[in-house]
């Protein structure tokens, strides 16, 4: 009997579903064996998803890239046909197909690129001719690690539906779940491998060290020694395994000890250090230094101690005498600094010192851009004074001066001997009108000082410098002081002029 025409529509249509209905099932079970597997490296891993994609669609150019900033990098490129890129090579984003994909953070199907305005201005289309496109992006966690993307010269012979969508989705899904699974045991054994070394290393470190450790349980008894230890304590390894630490401690330092144990189990602190004493077999005390730290397991809880003990009897017996020592050193020290630093007449700063503290100060004043007050001083007709009385009176004469301007100067100002009977102030964060009556006090406090034989005047001249943060040299603001000066003795001496 002939089929009707509506029989025939309906078989048709039955056909296409058993058709769809294999390739689905084919596509499963392709994708089952993806899921199988196991212990295959990254780079294998592509190519199987690849060749697997390719074959499902039927196309000929299957591509994993990684996205690194505004590129893509060519993972993994499988292809029976020639392709303008090659595998660990790297393009920008914008000239790529996927671009239009990861704008979207989603898939991107297309059968006939010809037909598809935005894909056929990219120009990868021109230099591939590349007419079927297919690509989903590749999920590591939260983030878009990359793109899987299929390619072919010629147009799909059908548009792709919504399970070719699906099936290439789900297919970047478990790639994307692949890498991050092979990204956390890569991490997982570079961690046991640090792990082991790490345990390798502290046995080494343990039982080759100079100095004595201990492992020690929480309620004190020794769980592991090394030969250090065995030698401090003068017991065997086997006779200290039998003992705790308490047994062994000199009993007045064994509170102390207790005490800082206690505020490690509580949490108190991370670590601590103290030197105590202990008793050796025969009755002979050993004095060491004791740093201990609690180690935890990984849920917090205590686990054991670690201690480093190191004999210091020999350093506590020499202790007294180096401290003796360290003392008379730094006297010693003391004088050769002040000698070092200090005009041996004046006992005011010397030029090298005055120096540095000028460098230091000017380096103050450009960054702060605080006021640099400088006052230069000479005494008044000094070689007259010298010749009237002789060089010892006018040595005597400098030294009172000199006591005068450090009397008359701030804690804050420096005062150094310039040369001869001239010397100079430096006042840090000091205004013009400050400057000055420092300057007027001291010319002053000499005028009136009662430690003089003769009478002795001083003429002073001022300069405030303001650098607003410029390099400025150090010669620059002492002339202007000098000049001031000058000015200072050819009005009459005896008095302060400002430049």
């Amino acid at each position: 009997m002939a089929r009707r025409g509506g029989d025939t529509q309906v078989t048709k249509e039955q056909d296409a579903h058993a058709a769809s209905r294999r390739d689905g099932a084919e596509s499963l079970r392709a994708l089952r064996e993806l899921l199988n597997l196991d212990d295959v490296c990254l780079e294998a891993l592509y190519d199987a998803y690849l060749d697997t994609a390719r074959r499902v669609f039927g196309l000929r150019t299957g591509v994993v890239g990684a996205i690194e900033g505004d590129a893509m990098v060519f993972l993994c490129v499988r292809s029976d046909v020639p392709v303008p890129f090659l595998e660990g090579a790297s393009r920008p984003l914008d000239t790529l197909f996927v671009s239009l994909a990861l704008k979207q953070h989603t898939s991107l199907l297309c059968h006939h690129i010809a037909a598809h305005e935005s894909l056929r201005a990219h120009p990868i289309y021109l230099e591939g001719n590349f007419e079927t496109y297919a690509a989903a992006p590749i999920r590591v966690g939260s983030t878009i690690f990359g793109v899987l993307s299929l390619l072919d010269p010629e147009p799909r012979d059908r548009p792709f539906d919504e399970a070719d969508r699906a099936f290439l989705e789900l297919l970047a899904d478990t790639l994307g779940r692949a890498i991050e699974r092979a990204g956390l045991e890569t991490r997982r054994r570079e961690a046991e491998t640090k792990r082991r070394e790490a345990n390798v290393m502290f046995s080494a470190a343990f039982a080759n060290a100079p100095i004595g450790m201990a492992l020690v349980g929480l309620d004190g008894h020794l769980l592991e020694v090394n030969k250090a230890a065995c030698a401090l304590f003068g017991y065997s390894e086997a006779e200290l395994l039998k003992l705790d630490f308490q047994s062994i401690t000199y009993p007045a330092d064994l509170p102390g000890d207790l005490e800082m144990v206690q505020a490690l189990l509580a949490g108190k602190a991370k670590d601590y250090q103290i030197e105590k004493r202990y008793v050796r077999p025969g009755g002979e005390v050993v004095w060491a230094q004791l740093n201990a730290t609690l180690v935890r397991f990984e849920d917090g809880t205590p686990r054991c101690f670690v201690s480093q003990i190191q004999d210091i009897s020999t350093r506590r017996s020499m202790s007294a005498e180096l401290a003796v020592r360290q003392a008379e050193l730094e006297e010693a020290n003391s004088k050769l600094l002040q000698l070092a630093a200090h005009d041996p007449l004046t006992g005011t700063l010397n030029r090298r010192a005055l120096r540095q503290r000028l460098d230091a100060d000017m380096q103050d004043a450009q960054r702060t851009g605080a006021p640099l007050g400088f006052i230069m001083v000479d005494v008044d007709h000094f070689k007259a004074y010298n010749d009237a009385h002789g060089h010892l009176e006018g040595d005597f004469a400098l030294k009172v001066v000199a006591q005068c301007l450090m009397t008359a100067a701030r804690e804050s100002d420096a005062v150094g001997r310039f040369g001869g009977e001239e010397f100079l102030l430096v006042l840090p964060n000091t205004s013009e009108t400050d400057a000055k009556s420092v300057a007027e006090r001291l010319l002053k406090r000499i005028a009136a000082s009662r430690d003089l034989r003769w009478p002795l005047t001083v003429s002073a001249g001022v300069h405030v410098l303001r650098t607003h943060g410029e390099h400025v040299a150090i010669d620059r603001p002492i002339a202007r002081a000098d000049e001031a000066l000058y000015r200072a003795k050819q009005n009459g001496r005896n008095r302060v002029e400002v430049a």
